[in-house]
């Protein structure tokens, strides 16, 4: 079938300069040891005299290049010329191009007299094949001279006369294209081998390789294959760079599929956020991988070339019908393209379907950019009407439509919206650019109440919708802006979903650093709020933000309030989170732990009975109340609650929440001394915190990442981690969290400012810093001792010393900066501050109690450590608890405030 010429789609770009472009990217040898060493036995081998053969195959971007650039600087160091070719994209295949290639610049310099000894009709062949040679041909060539058998006798005799007196390596790459005569000079070499040591060394994509060259290799004798595979991920990381983010480098392995070629083009274009292999538009690839497929497609016929960008515009899954509705072809044709396209490996075959898919996303964007836009807007018209190959659902048509669709366009306005709702969960990136199309294209007249139009309600809906997708994906700033349209939007005094609105919003201005607006925001919505759900709602969220700020003394009235209303109401889950949230900031504000014991106690119950599907509307129910384990010092109950939290946040897609639980369960873990388990988390933090694009949550995750390494006794990371960490960002309790780990890691490394801190504080033996191996016997040397016994009432305690890190409520200090002090040594008979000022012995938990008693009773710390079943470890933690809480110093210290105040049993 003819096409007439004006539907074929433009391409951009010079394929021919850029496949040849000598200075195209090579990756470096990573996880090719192997490999390399096949290399250097072959070239080795030479020096007996015999003729080797190496085949390099695999798929695209794998480092075939890579593999037979070695070839050449192992030659080289061992003083053996090497020759390297390639097949050349020109206009028709140019007769044995990858051997012209190779040799044909250097014949007339390195054959010299040697060719003249050959016999003139061997001369004569060669100058048939080669054009630096055909000025010294005899006599022109009969039509018959440079036949392929003739051709390659004539290179196999070049060769060996090339290599008489030192060896010769052959180098020819990209051979799945290389031509009819280029392939027959290549078998027949293997069948009749060089009598001379001769080094041929050839690569070629396996999909795509001659039936005639694969077959030859497979039945050939003393053939070295190397067949390249993906690339195992601790191998992958190497490939990078050090400029990569450490939380980005999983999500792009994952994303490369472990190609080497398709990782560096994503690290290449890695921008903030996650990689573009799933953002909601098609993003750019690196100009030299453009190039690259640019040749690729240049070698397909014109039907061909028009197929793929259907193709292209249309993205997977492609079916036959679908592709020739878009590329306006006969559906014939169109399979005939189709097995083209397929045979140059750009699309391949789904498994088990009658659908094709390209042969990695990359290579889609690539062809995609690579098309005339004028072009390329016409397909996704005819996309967005195409009824054909099972289109027709929303998410199908989307893509299309936010290209094609007109302003007022209502139904397309439904489609989009439609289509959002599907992706959301897996995709939030895309849902949310789906949203702001619809929001576009929704007419608005001006004739509604106040000024706006009669599709408020609708308007109203996607701000709701686009504010939560932005934040599932990272965009803090562009959620905060859409709730804050939806609440204008919204009346005052309009209950149920304004407060909501409110609520998220003030989430947002939080996480963003700009607390004062959302407390501002918060305390004008409770002035208002008609409903007492409402005003259980906007309590909730204003006592998140006062424990999260460093406020749990005013965090404990609010969350108070919400529990009472929760009850009286019946809203369970808002309950659960309540009182978990209460029990947090009760310990951290110095209440009697008896009393955060039984709201924990309550809110862990109600918890358990409410199934997992219900979570997701509240998955900070399960934080707080793992939270509140963690600061009872009780780390099993955490992470079973912390679990339930990051399966409630991932669902919920609020990776805000998944990075606060998996950062808390790296702490229960550790306390747990389950530290592989702990080292697990705090990878999936570190990817949550990503996505979420919080500079607060990537703070939290490298102080998780430093107690993990502190607990093993990976110095080297742990340095690392510490040098990356800086200054904390987050603030309060949070950031209270992060300083403890932090503390305990600094001391792990030797830093000398914890050290003499250590040192300065009485009552706590002197212990040199672990080091080594030494390092995770010494800091996980109980399970029970962990970062919560460093969590005090209003003051976080260094975990082995008695330094103090963190904020106290209600202090005027920049709650982001931890403060490290040592406690001064008292005078010989002082015992700290008079008995009346002290904090009262109330304070201390039961355990607590008891190890002061002994104290008290003159034990020491190995004699109370054996009586209470203990590592002498844990008792030194507790002790630096106790002198904290009390207000003491030395252990005389607390025997006064032990007996001089009066205590209450739990």
């Amino acid at each position: 079938m003819s096409v007439p010429p004006r539907r074929y789609p433009a391409f951009d770009g010079t394929p021919v300069a850029a496949a040849t472009d000598p200075h195209r990217p090579v990756s470096p040898l990573i996880g090719r040891e192997s490999q390399r060493r096949e290399i250097e036995a072959a070239v080795q081998g030479l020096s007996q005299g015999r003729p080797a053969f190496l085949e390099i195959s695999g798929d695209p971007g794998t480092g075939k290049t890579a593999l037979l650039a070695e070839v050449t600087r192992v030659a080289g160091v061992a003083g053996i010329d090497a020759f390297n070719g390639r097949p050349q994209p020109v206009d028709g295949d140019l007769p044995f191009g990858a051997i012209v290639d190779a040799l044909d610049g250097r014949l007339p310099v390195t054959g010299g007299e040697r060719l003249d000894r050959l016999p003139a009709a061997q001369r004569d062949v060669l100058a048939a094949v080669f054009p630096s040679l055909a000025a010294d041909a005899s006599a022109p060539s009969p039509p018959d001279i440079a036949a392929p058998y003739r051709a390659a006798h004539a290179v196999r005799v070049l060769l060996e006369d090339l290599a008489s007196s030192l060896p010769v390596v052959l180098v020819l790459d990209d051979l799945q294209h290389a031509d009819a005569g280029t392939v027959d000079v290549v078998c027949r070499l293997m069948c009749t081998p060089p009598r001379a040591p001769v080094l041929l060394a050839f690569a070629h994509r396996h999909r795509q390789v001659s039936p005639r060259l694969r077959a030859t290799v497979d039945t050939a004798r003393e053939v070295t294959r190397l067949h390249l595979e993906t690339l195992a991920e601790s191998h992958a990381g190497a490939l990078m760079g050090e400029d990569t983010p450490a939380h980005a480098r999983g999500e792009l392995y994952r994303a490369s599929e472990g190609n080497p070629g398709y990782l560096r083009a994503l690290a290449d274009v890695l921008e903030q956020g996650p990689p573009g292999i799933d953002e909601a538009d098609i993003a750019p690839v690196p100009p030299w991988f453009a190039s690259a497929m640019a040749a690729e497609v240049a070698r397909l016929s014109a039907v061909g070339r028009l197929v793929v960008a259907a193709c292209a515009v249309l993205g997977d899954p492609l079916t036959v019908p679908s592709v020739a509705a878009v590329a306006e072809v006969g559906e014939q044709d169109a399979y005939s393209a189709i097995d083209e396209i397929a045979s140059h490996d750009l699309i391949r075959l789904v498994a088990g379907t009658g659908r094709f898919g390209f042969r990695h996303p990359l290579v889609r964007r690539a062809v995609y950019h690579n098309v005339s836009p004028g072009w390329r807007l016409g397909a996704h018209a005819r996309a967005a009407q195409s009824p054909s190959g099972g289109r027709a659902s929303a998410v199908g048509t989307a893509p299309h439509l936010t290209r094609v669709a007109t302003p007022g366009d209502r139904a397309a306005v439904a489609l989009l919206a439609a289509a959002a709702d599907e992706v959301e969960t897996a995709r939030p990136r895309q849902a949310a650019q789906w949203r702001r199309a619809a929001l576009e294209l929704l007419p608005y007249d001006g004739t509604g109440p106040d000024g706006d139009d009669e599709h408020t309600d609708v308007r109203t809906g996607l701000l709701l919708a686009l504010g939560r997708a932005c934040e599932a994906a990272g965009q803090l700033r562009q959620g905060c802006d859409a709730l804050a349209e939806a609440l204008r939007l919204i009346p005052p005094g309009t209950g149920g979903r304004r407060a909501a609105v409110a609520a998220g919003q003030a989430r947002l201005l939080h996480d963003l650093g700009r607390s004062g607006e959302a407390r501002a925001l918060l305390r004008a919505e409770l002035a208002h709020a008609p409903a007492e759900a409402d005003r259980a709602v906007l309590s909730f969220e204003r006592a998140r933000l006062e424990v999260s700020s460093g406020s749990p003394g005013a965090a404990c009235a609010d969350a108070a309030q919400a529990v009472h209303i929760a009850d009286r109401l019946g809203l369970r889950l808002l309950g659960c989170a309540a009182r978990g949230m209460l029990a947090v900031s009760a310990v951290l504000s110095g209440s009697p732990d008896a009393e955060a014991s039984a709201d924990y106690s309550r809110a862990a119950a109600g918890l358990d009975v409410l199934p997992d599907e219900e979570l997701a509307a509240l998955p900070d129910a399960p934080l707080w109340i793992g939270w509140a384990a963690l600061v009872l010092e009780r780390p099993h109950e955490a992470v079973r609650h912390l679990d339930r939290a990051v399966a409630a946040g991932r669902s919920a897609g609020r990776h805000a929440v998944v990075c606060h639980a998996l950062v808390a369960r790296v702490a229960a873990l550790c306390a747990a001394d389950r530290l592989a388990a702990a080292e697990e988390s705090a990878d999936e933090a570190g990817r949550a915190a990503w996505l979420s694009g919080s500079a607060a949550l990537h703070s939290s995750v490298l102080a998780a990442r430093c107690l993990v390494a502190a607990r093993t006794g990976d110095l080297d990371a742990l340095r690392g981690h510490l040098a990356a960490y800086g200054t904390p960002v987050d603030q309060g309790w949070p950031g209270a969290l992060a300083a403890e780990m932090v503390a305990e890691a600094r001391q792990a490394a030797g830093d000398p400012e914890v050290a003499a801190a250590a040192k300065a504080s009485p009552g706590v033996p002197e212990q040199a810093v672990p080091s080594g191996a030494a390092a995770r016997q010494t800091l996980s040397a109980d399970p029970a001792a962990g970062i919560t016994t460093g969590i005090t009432t209003g003051i976080t305690v260094g975990v082995t010393t008695g330094i103090t890190v963190g904020v106290t409520a209600g202090t005027t200090a920049d709650p982001t900066v931890p403060v490290i002090e040592s406690a001064a040594a008292e005078p010989p008979g002082a015992s700290g501050p008079p008995v009346a000022d002290r904090p009262s012995a109330a304070s201390l938990t039961a355990r607590e109690r008891q190890i002061a008693r002994l104290v008290s009773e003159g034990l020491k710390n190995r004699e109370i450590a054996d009586r209470l079943y203990v590592t002498q470890k844990t008792v030194e933690m507790h002790l630096s608890r106790i002198f904290a809480k009390l207000g003491v110093s030395n252990r005389v210290g607390v025997a006064r405030t032990l007996y001089a105040a009066p205590t209450t049993s739990h």
